[in-house]
């Protein structure tokens, strides 16, 4: 077992961009004072200023889940300057695609998925079309180690009771504190 490298420059940089945004939220909802009866030109200005701090979020979630991926995968092999900020979240091709020392290929995807339909213990039908896509191109690859990662106990829970035979040799992973 390898012990996970403390955070790259660049993990640290995008880490920092996040916070600052965070703060950002915090100090504008601690501002607001939004109360019923409030005139809905407000209401908009007020949504329009929230969407325009939080930019994309979503790539924010994957980013961090990408480092904790990092974490974990290198608390198991050793693979050499592997750099979870270095592909830009949402770019083509798989989330994770590295070599460990000894040359084995080690790839993954990863979701920040919170299924919809929680009642029912399953995805939505958009959520469920993209998870199924990201397990056929697991199954696909050519590697040595495949992994499915997920950030949410109850995401787990649905993929391992209702989507298993979906990931035959690939390791499914709930990321957390380790």
């Amino acid at each position: 077992m390898h012990k996970p490298t403390e955070l790259t420059a660049n993990e640290t940089e995008a880490l920092n961009k996040t916070t600052q945004k965070l703060r950002a939220l915090r100090d504008y909802f601690g501002s607001m004072n939004i109360v019923d009866g409030t005139k809905i030109f407000e209401l908009k200005k007020s949504v329009d200023e929230i969407i325009g701090i939080q930019g994309n979020l979503a790539n924010e979630a994957s980013l961090i889940a990408c480092i904790l991926a990092r974490q974990f995968l290198q608390r198991r092999f050793c693979i050499p300057g592997f750099d979870a900020a270095a592909k830009a979240q949402g770019s083509a091709g798989m989330d994770i695609d590295v070599l460990t020392s000894d040359r084995k290929r080690i790839v993954g995807e990863i979701k920040t998925t919170v299924p919809y339909e929680k009642a029912r213990r399953d995805l939505g039908a958009n959520q469920r079309n993209s998870f199924k896509a990201d397990f056929e191109k697991l199954q696909n690859a050519q590697a040595d180690h495949k992994f499915f990662f997920v950030t949410h106990q109850f995401t787990h829970d649905v993929v391992k009771e209702r989507y298993s035979s979906a990931l035959k040799g690939v390791e499914l992973v709930l990321l957390e504190n380790p």
